[in-house]
């Protein structure tokens, strides 16, 4: 209700604030076209203690492989306001490639750290927390961000920008959930000022929409699209000229893009893969007059038949690597998807399997849960191991 009215009065003052609709450059122009998605060189660090483990295996093959995955882009996370600080030295090392390379750099970031972060679950609780001012400390932590990407040399690149993971989706099905009731206004207002300030012209940017299995059953997806349009209503009564890309899908899931077969579990829902659900998805953002790109997480998403429902959603064991980043349309075979990306990490952990610690989520200690694991977002080599193993397609080695 706060939010509303917050909207209501910045509306009343500007009552030429419309939806509009993207310009044809915003729609027609896919940002990953004719650039190199950047390597984000501190994950490819953090994968030195798997190929160390390999090679102490003797196992020289999923060591090589292990090479191979150093080389393929992956989204940097800045998920509190120390993180912030990452985002100069990347810039940097993007710079440095392009100079070298003559190939123009995409740098990817996901940007995660609403006030009351992940409201329905307790694996990614966050730093910032309404009752202690949190809304605003976000303000002031989202201003940074852009500060960090609006230097001298941030202008010579492109970027690619997810914001905020497993936010909005809770305010389509778990307003039950009594911190998400007391989040949803916030989670607007903040969503909504990140809109609004993330403008830059080499800017391209993704709401997150969770998945197949969250928001794409037919009774959610309307809902859904008319959320994404109103917090982009409320961006442009900020800035009028605010704009998204499109919509991040299946971001830190393991959904595969194109399922090679219906599993069991999916039977109710007609969006039992990606590719379903961005297509069921397009007709509503369409009617909300919300854009209706795509990009596609399939990070983690290789292998099928290693879940028994949607809600297992927690470092699920046997998991492999999925389809690598591309914007080939003969891969995608749809021209509302701008690419396949990795945005998480593999091998950074979805949550503690310790049923102890502060931010344990059952989902983490499941049947299907990989254990025992680490808390949110520390390196999980054991799983990092199986995610090579298990890569569909298999990955090629990289031999030195």
């Amino acid at each position: 209700m706060k939010y509303l009215q917050y909207l209501a009065a910045i509306l009343a003052v500007a009552p030429s604030v419309i939806l509009a609709a993207p310009s044809s450059a915003q729609a027609n122009s896919n940002p990953y076209a004719g650039v190199e998605p950047h390597v984000n060189k501190g994950y490819a660090t953090k994968l030195e203690e798997t190929i160390a483990y390999f090679n102490e295996q003797n196992d020289t093959l999923n060591a090589a492989r292990t090479r191979t995955v150093q080389n393929i882009p992956t989204f940097a996370w800045v998920s509190n306001s120390a993180a912030i600080s990452e985002l100069k030295p990347l810039i940097s090392d993007a710079l440095a490639v392009q100079s070298r390379t003559g190939k123009k750099q995409i740098v990817q970031v996901v940007v995660y750290n609403l006030p009351d972060r992940d409201c329905s679950a307790k694996a990614s609780d966050g730093e910032f927390h309404i009752v202690d001012d949190g809304l605003n400390k976000y303000k002031g932590f989202i201003d940074n961000i852009v500060a960090e990407l609006s230097t001298e040399d941030a202008d010579k690149l492109q970027f690619s920008l997810i914001l905020e993971p497993d936010s909005l989706g809770n305010l389509i099905t778990n307003m039950s959930v009594e911190k998400c009731a007391k989040a949803a206004d916030a989670y607007r207002e903040a969503t909504s000022y990140a809109i609004a300030k993330l403008q830059r012209s080499n800017f391209a940017l993704y709401l997150d929409a969770a998945h197949g299995g969250w928001l794409g059953w037919a009774a959610n997806l309307e809902p859904s699209a008319k959320v994404f349009a109103e917090v982009l209503k409320g961006a442009q009564s900020i800035n009028p000229d605010a704009k998204a890309r499109g919509l991040a899908i299946n971001v830190s899931n393991y959904n595969q893009y194109q399922a090679p077969v219906r599993e069991a579990y999916t039977e109710w829902n007609d969006s039992w893969d990606e590719y379903h659900y961005l297509n069921n998805l397009i007709p509503h953002l369409e009617a909300a007059g919300f854009p209706t790109q795509f990009i596609v997480d399939q990070g983690r998403s290789g292998k099928a038949g290693i879940r028994t429902s949607w809600g297992q959603w927690c470092n699920i064991k046997n998991a492999g690597f999925g389809t690598r980043p591309t914007a080939d349309q003969a891969i995608l075979k749809n021209d509302n998807v701008d690419a396949i990306v990795w945005v998480k990490p593999g091998g950074e952990s979805d949550g503690t399997s310790d049923v102890n610690a502060v931010r344990y989520d059952a989902n983490c200690g499941s049947p299907v849960a990989h254990v025992p694991a680490p808390e949110s977002g520390e390196w999980f080599n054991d799983f990092v191991v199986n995610l090579v193993k298990n890569a569909e397609p298999p990955l090629s080695p990289t031999y030195i």
